[in-house]
Parts: C-alpha cells; structure tokens; sequence
C-alpha cells in the first residue's frame, strides 16, 4: 500500500468513525514505515518557563501515524517498535513523555497502545454549542473579572494544576503562577469578557474561562467546523460543590460562546479525573482526542 493509498484508507476510517473529525494531516516526508502503516516522529523541548511546561514533561516524544488494512492495531504496534528503536533517552527521565494523540472513537488501532504501555492520560472533549441549562443558585452573582480580580482568577486556575497533577500529564512549575496570572491579565483587557468569577454571597466561589472563535485558532484543526469555541478552565471552591455553582457557571461560558458565534466547544480535561469527567459528560460533551501517553518516555518493563 502506497503512502496515499494508506492515507486514503485511514482517512475513511476516520470519516466513518466520527465525522467530527478533520481530515488527517497528509503524508510527510521520511516516514518510518511498516506493513499497512506509516508514522513520523517529533521531539519538543520546552523552556520551564513558558506556559506551555505547565501542562506536559519538558522533553516530548510524539508519533503521528497512519494506519490501515485488516489489522491496525498490529500496523500502529510496530510502527511503535520501530519508534521505541530509535530511543527517548535515559530510562529515568521523568520530564520525558512518549505521547500519540489519537481519535477518542477509533478504537481498533488503540490495543497496540495499551500492550506498549500508553494509557489516556488527557481527552480532547466537545460538545455543541448552545445546548446548557442555567441552573438557580441562590446569592450566586456571576461578574467579569477585572484587574483587580486576577489574583484571585489566578489562585483559583493553582488550584487546577494541582489537583489534575495527580494524574501526572501536567504539573506545577516555578514558573505557574506567574504565567497564568499574565494570562488571566490579558484576559481582563479583552473587549469582551471570556473571564469570569462566581461570587456567592460576597465571596468567590469559582472561576470560568473561555476563548471565543476569534481567539481560539489553535483548536481550527482539532475538528470539522470552521466556528469553534474553546473553554479553558473552569475551577469551583470544594466548599460549594455538587450545589450547581459548576453549571451555572458553564451555562454562562456556554452562552458567551454562542453569542460569539462558536457552533462547537472543545476543552481538555485529565481522563483520571473523577471530578472533571463525569462533570463534563453530564454537561453534553464526549471525547473527541485522546492523549495516550507514558512518562516517562522508555517503557519501564
């Protein structure tokens, strides 16, 4: 099978399986190849100070891969052979992470991925917008954060990366605080505000972050829609949890979204997460991507 027949067929596969789905990216130069499967390989390295080192290991393994035939699974096992052969680094470098993203509902192939040791560490959820029911809370206010709100905006998003570096995709950093209160700083000076806090009964309670389409380019090639929202964060004090502070907060993200103009919404959330998880699916989203990885990067047998 030539690259664009293989191309062709995975491509089908794909359509079939979720047509919220892109197309897949077209063949590149220099594949590492294998019976019914071709994949290319990048290595990213991360400077601990930007705001990226946040969210993944320093030093990043990725495959991209194309696979097809009777049996991809087998296909997308030994193109994982192949990769492992070229080697991560050392066994014990825990800022290395051996990642492939792979379409939440093409489940054939992903077999491979669990005998090599990978595991969903992180989903790529959607759902359509327009679709979320505000919920009444009593003495809840949901307000613009302003400047003098990004402390407080700040602390809450801390709080996520701590709890989420539980499942060990992400973590903090020396660097955490910093990046995210500039983030939610130039959030505040947008002309129309994507961040917002819950306030109940004069005290804040929780947090909602959004980028509309306009600023949400990065999620163009996640999907088939052309208007796509993203929603970045979304934090509720444990104190005032499972008392519908969560929903009313994503009902008003949700909104924003629509007047935007956003048709879909992506967001991430850690796979582990008994909290997120459920949260999310509940609100009408599913997965669409899900990052397997294996950190470090060189399976441990």
């Amino acid at each position: 099978m030539d690259a664009d027949d293989l191309h062709a067929a995975h491509a089908a596969r794909w359509r079939a399986v979720d047509p919220l789905l892109p197309a897949p990216p077209p063949p590149q130069p220099d594949p590492l190849t294998v019976p019914d499967g071709a994949g290319w390989i990048r290595r990213v390295l991360l400077d601990p100070n930007a705001v990226s080192s946040t969210w993944t290991a320093l030093r990043n393994h990725v495959l991209t891969a194309h696979v097809a035939g009777p049996d991809p699974a087998a296909a997308l096992g030994a193109l994982i052979d192949r990769w492992e052969g070229l080697g991560f680094g050392p066994p014990d470098d825990d800022e290395s992470v051996a990642e492939v993203i792979w379409p939440s509902r093409d489940v054939e192939p992903v077999l491979a991925l669990a005998r090599h040791g990978f595991a969903p560490a992180v989903a790529v959820a959607i759902g359509r917008t327009g679709r979320a029911v505000p919920a009444t809370v009593p003495g809840l206010r949901i307000r613009p954060v302003g400047g003098a709100d990004v402390a407080v905006a700040a602390a809450f998003g801390l709080e996520i990366v701590r709890y989420d570096a539980q499942f060990g995709a992400l973590g903090e950093r020396e660097s955490t605080a910093a990046r995210l209160t500039e983030s939610f700083t130039e959030a505040a000076l947008r002309e129309q505000p994507t961040t917002w806090l819950a306030v109940l009964d004069g005290r804040p309670v929780g947090m909602v972050a959004i980028d509309p389409p306009s600023y949400a380019t990065g999620t163009r090639s996640l999907c088939n829609a052309l208007a796509v929202g993203y929603l970045g964060s979304m934090f509720v004090d444990p104190s005032v949890r499972s008392g519908g502070v969560g929903s009313a907060l994503h009902a008003h993200a949700d909104a924003a979204l629509l007047a935007a103009g956003a048709e879909l919404t992506l967001l991430h959330h850690a796979v582990p997460n008994p909290r997120s998880t459920p949260f999310w699916y509940r609100q009408g989203y599913r997965p669409l991507w899900t990052h397997w990885q294996r950190r470090p990067a060189v399976r441990r047998l």
